[in-house]
C-alpha cells in the first residue's frame, strides 16, 4: 500500500517529465489501482473565468488556445498556474499557447462531455473514477478511445472538518473515527451526552452524492460500518448494521449541496450551533483557517481511524475530433508545467499535497492550520466496483430523510416569452429529479396566489404537477410577499403535523413586489430571524436583472438557506444545482 501522502498513479501518459516523475511512473505501475465508478448528475454548464481566448494576441502573435476543464476543489491553484503559464510565452509551431480554464463539478462535466456540450482538450475530474467511467462509455457506446492514459496532479484527502473544542470533546488530537461521530449524531441528547449541553444538537453537513466528495462520504460511512477498507461486496450491503449506521449519520445532516465552499462559509457565518462538523477536502480546512482564523474557533481536520478516501485529480488529454497535433503538444507542455517542481511547490503552499514523492510537506501543513501529516498508510479506502457503488447510492436514497418541497413560481407579466418558458422547463426538471418518497406542492403567483398542484407524494402527483405547470402563462402583477407568507405558514403547520422530514421552499421571481396585501415589514416579521435552525428553508432564485436580490437574499438568510442568481439561459442549471440541497 503506497503512502496516502503521495499516492501512486494508474496512468502512463507520455509527457516530458523530470527523472523524478519518470521514477514515479514506475512506482505507479506497481501501485494499487483505485477506481471510483460513480454516476454524476445531469450535466450543467461549466463556469469559466472569462470569455474564449482570441486566435491572435494584442501584439499580433498567433495564439493556440487549449481548454482545461478542472474539478473545482483545486480552483485557486489552477487559476494561478494558468496565469503563470500563459504569461510564460510557451509556444508550439510559432504559436503562443493560451490555456482557458473551466471549473466544473466532476459528475456534471462527465455528463456534459457525453452529451457533447463541452469540448475539453484536457480534463481533470476529482479522481480516476470519472475518467474510467468516461472511457467505458466511449468504448461501449461510441466504440472508440477517449484518451490513452492520465496522470495525477495533486493529492487531497477527504476528511471531517470539526470545530476544535468539539473535536477535543471527542478525543482530539487522539484518534476519532466515523463511528465516534455517528455516536454523537445518533444520541438524542446531542452534545449533552459528552458534557456540553451548551452546544445543543449535533448537526453536520456534506456535499450531495451527485458531487464527488458527497458520494465518497456515503461510501466512507458504509466502509466504517463494515469495518473494512477494501473488498466491499453486494452481500455486505445487506447487513442491517449498514442501514442503521447510515440512518444515524444522514439523520443528522443539516445541509447537502454541490459546493463544499458554501458549506464552509455557512459554518463560519452561523457558527458551531448551526454545524458542528462537515466532510471537507483537507485544503478547504487550511483555506478556512487562513481566511477566518479562530473566529469563532479554529477548524481541525479529523482523519477517521477507520480510513478515508484520497482524491488525486488526474488529468487526461482527450483524443476527440477537436484535438490536433499542435494542440496535443501544447497540452503536454502545460501538463509538464503543472507537474514541475515550481507548480507542485505552489500547490503545497495552497494546501494541496504535491503528487511528487520527493517533496517534504511544510507549511501550511501544520497544527496552526488544523491539519496533520502523520496519517496511517494502511487506512486508505479503496473504491468498490460498479455493481456495489450503484447499490450504495440506492441504499442512501432509502435512508436519507425524505423531503417536502413547495415550488413557488412567478407568473407575472414581466415573465412573458422565453423567461417563462425556460423557468417552467427548469421547474419540470426539478420535479422529475425528486424521489418517490418526497412530497411536492406547486404554487404560482401574479397579483393572486394559486395552488397549482396541492401537496402530494411525487410518486402519485408528480406528473400531474408537470402537466399543470406546462399550461401556465404569464400575466398580471407580482404578489411576492403574499405568496411566500401563505406558503411558509402552511409549511410550518405541515412540519408540526409530520416531523422527521426535510422541509423547503423554492421561490423564483424576476421582479419586485407590486401587489401584495401584506406590506414588506409585516412580511419580514412573519419569517424566522436566522437563529432558529429547525425551520423550513427558503431557497430563492433571483431571475434576471430586475429581481429584488437584496430582499431574496434576506429571505434565504433568515431560514439558513441560499440565494441563487440566474437567467433564462441558465435557469435549468440553477434548478439542478438547487435540487442537490434536498
Amino acid at each position: 500500500m503506497p503512502s496516502p501522502t503521495n499516492h501512486s498513479t494508474t496512468g502512463k501518459i507520455s509527457l516530458k517529465v523530470t527523472n523524478t516523475l519518470v521514477a514515479l511512473a514506475f512506482v505507479v505501475l506497481c501501485g494499487v489501482l483505485v477506481f471510483n465508478y460513480l454516476k454524476g448528475p445531469e450535466g450543467a454548464a461549466p463556469t469559466s473565468p472569462g470569455a474564449a481566448l482570441p486566435a491572435s494576441s494584442k501584439t499580433g502573435e498567433k495564439v493556440l488556445n487549449i481548454t482545461f476543464y478542472s474539478s473545482s476543489a483545486k480552483k485557486n491553484w489552477v487559476d494561478k498556474m494558468v496565469e503563470e503559464f500563459n504569461a510564460s510565452g510557451a509556444s508550439v509551431g510559432g504559436k503562443v499557447i493560451r490555456v482557458q480554464q473551466y471549473h466544473v463539478n466532476s459528475g456534471e462535466s462527465l455528463d456534459d462531455l457525453k452529451a457533447g456540450k463541452i469540448q475539453p482538450d484536457l480534463w481533470s475530474p476529482g479522481d480516476e473514477s470519472w475518467l474510467e467511467l468516461a472511457a467505458a462509455h466511449w468504448k461501449n457506446v461510441k466504440q472508440r478511445t477517449l484518451f490513452d492514459d492520465y496522470v495525477p496532479l495533486v493529492n487531497i484527502p477527504l476528511v471531517i472538518a470539526m470545530w476544535e473544542p468539539m473535536a477535543r470533546a471527542l478525543g482530539h488530537p487522539g484518534p476519532i473515527g466515523w463511528k465516534d461521530v455517528a455516536k454523537v449524531a445518533a444520541d438524542p441528547r446531542g452534545w449533552e451526552a459528552f458534557g456540553h449541553s451548551e452546544w445543543g444538537k449535533f448537526r453536520w453537513g456534506h456535499a450531495h452524492p451527485d458531487a464527488n466528495s458527497g458520494f465518497l462520504t456515503i461510501v466512507s460511512e458504509v466502509y466504517a460500518a463494515l469495518g473494512k477498507t477494501e473488498g466491499m461486496t453486494v452481500e455486505d450491503l445487506k447487513n442491517p448494521q449498514v442501514m442503521a449506521f447510515l440512518k444515524e449519520f444522514e439523520g443528522a445532516v443539516e445541509h447537502y449541496g454541490l459546493s463544499n465552499s458554501w458549506i464552509d462559509d455557512l459554518m463560519h457565518a452561523k457558527g458551531p450551533a448551526y454545524l458542528s462538523a462537515a466532510v471537507q477536502y483537507e485544503n478547504t480546512i487550511i483555506e478556512a483557517n487562513e481566511k477566518y482564523g479562530n473566529k469563532p474557533f479554529k477548524l481541525v481536520a479529523v482523519y477517521p481511524t477507520e480510513g478515508a478516501f484520497w482524491t488525486r485529480h488526474p488529468v487526461a488529454l482527450l483524443k476527440e475530433a477537436w484535438m490536433t497535433g499542435e494542440k496535443e503538444e501544447a497540452c503536454k507542455e502545460f501538463v509538464d508545467f503543472l507537474l514541475g517542481e515550481k507548480a507542485q511547490q505552489q500547490a503545497m503552499a495552497m494546501g494541496l499535497r504535491p503528487i511528487a514523492r520527493n517533496m517534504q510537506l511544510s507549511s501550511p501543513f501544520d497544527v496552526d492550520h488544523g491539519v496533520d501529516t502523520r496519517i496511517a498508510s494502511d487506512k486508505v479506502f479503496q473504491v468498490p466496483d460498479e455493481t456495489v457503488l450503484k447499490r450504495i447510492r440506492d441504499l442512501w436514497e432509502e435512508v436519507k430523510i425524505p423531503a417536502t418541497i413547495v415550488l413557488i413560481l412567478d407568473r407575472s407579466g414581466s415573465m412573458k416569452g422565453e423567461p417563462m418558458d425556460n423557468a417552467k422547463e427548469g421547474a419540470v426538471h426539478f420535479i422529475r429529479s425528486m424521489k418517490p418518497r418526497d412530497n411536492l406542492e406547486v404554487v404560482v403567483f401574479n397579483n393572486q396566489v394559486t395552488v397549482l398542484s396541492p401537496l402530494c407524494p411525487v410518486k402519485q402527483c408528480g406528473e400531474d404537477a408537470v402537466t399543470r405547470l406546462e399550461g401556465v402563462f404569464a400575466e398580471g402583477g407580482t404578489a411576492l410577499y403574499d405568496a411566500i407568507a401563505q406558503v411558509y405558514a402552511g409549511l410550518r403547520a405541515e412540519e408540526r403535523r409530520h416531523p422527521n422530514r426535510r422541509y423547503g421552499i423554492v421561490v423564483l421571481s424576476d421582479g419586485k413586489d407590486t401587489g401584495s396585501a401584506v406590506n414588506r415589514h409585516d412580511f419580514m416579521d412573519s419569517l424566522p430571524k436566522g437563529e432558529d435552525f429547525d425551520v423550513p428553508k427558503i431557497y430563492t432564485i433571483a431571475y434576471g436583472p430586475e429581481a429584488d436580490r437584496n430582499l431574496l437574499a434576506e429571505i434565504s438568510n433568515r431560514t439558513n438557506a441560499r440565494l441563487f442568481s440566474s437567467s433564462a439561459e441558465k435557469i435549468a442549471t440553477t434548478y439542478r444545482e438547487l435540487s442537490a440541497n434536498f
